[in-house]
């Protein structure tokens, strides 16, 4: 006869707990029902799970094998419960999504609102980092998504919600703009102001470098700063040149604070992605963000 369910949560219980009888506490049934369980998955599998030792029991290496297994089962019998139940359920609650600064600023809001014209009892919180700590609190469980523009951990579930090309920005009077375009050379032989370690932007202006056979210790770094606006007053009022992201580049060069200069030989395209976490505190508004952004 095929295993039980229960089977498999008593197997799992039982690993983690070292003891029959305190898998049986937890489960609330009796020692012998944990006994039978297990005989009848080790009877299914032809082979023997634990090996008794002072303490309690151990997994054989058969039972480790199963243990990895069950515990994806259930994981699944239980994600597949949950997205059968949410659509059963209106969403609602609040999201915590962690934010690197170009998409936190220029293009989650706008999804945001499209969602909630359909999504009214749905409220986001959006913490602005860097990319690299977006990725700690995902870790950490503190936040239910990212979005960044560059992904640090390619093991987490993600989608592009957006694409950039960062640009190098100039003072509107600077022999560059002049010149209308650069090359990686000219930005060398200037005093450069670099985004702080962590940012997703730097990380993407480094591997550009690096593939050029460069690296940031070519450029003539004089400060580092915290974001795109604080780094767009800095070169306005002179202290540098910089490359950013060319929304906010834009909006800037438009109000005549700086000069968006082309670099010829440099390729500096990415994409932006929204990152789900696997410790979500509200799952049921995260998947229906999930899905809306997947349609």
């Amino acid at each position: 006869m095929d295993p039980k369910i229960s089977y498999f949560k008593t197997f799992v219980t039982t690993s983690k707990t070292k003891s029959f009888s305190k898998a049986a506490k937890k489960l609330g049934i009796t020692q012998g029902t944990v006994s039978n369980h297990i005989s009848a998955l080790e009877k299914y599998f032809d082979t023997q799970l634990f090996i008794r030792t002072p303490e309690g029991v151990e997994l054989t290496p058969e039972g480790q094998i199963l243990y990895e297994s069950a515990k994806m089962i259930l994981e699944l019998i239980e994600s597949t419960k949950q997205r059968i139940k949410s659509l059963h359920e209106y969403p609602e609650g609040t999201v915590k999504i962690a934010a690197s600064t170009t998409p936190g600023e220029h293009i989650l809001p706008g999804i945001i609102m499209d969602y909630k014209r359909e999504y009214k009892d749905v409220d986001f919180h959006i913490e602005i980092t860097d990319s690299k700590r977006c990725f700690e609190l995902l870790e950490k469980g503190s936040v239910d998504m990212a979005a960044v523009g560059y992904l640090y951990n390619k093991d987490y579930e993600h989608l592009i919600i957006g694409k950039d090309r960062l640009v190098l920005i100039v003072p509107p009077n600077h022999r560059l703009a002049k010149k209308g375009i650069a090359t990686l050379s000219d930005i060398m032989k200037e005093d450069y102001i670099d985004r702080e370690e962590g940012s997703g932007t730097r990380e993407v202006i480094i591997k550009a470098l690096n593939e050029k056979g460069y690296s940031m210790m070519d450029l003539n770094v004089v400060m580092r700063l915290g974001s795109n606006s604080s780094i767009i007053t800095a070169v306005s009022e002179g202290n540098g040149v910089s490359i950013i992201s060319e929304i906010p580049a834009k909006k800037a060069a438009e109000a005549g604070l700086i000069k968006i200069v082309p670099i010829e030989d440099l390729d500096l395209t990415r994409y932006l992605y929204l990152v789900k976490g696997k410790k979500l505190k509200n799952p049921s508004a995260v998947r229906s963000f999930w899905e809306f952004l997947e349609g």
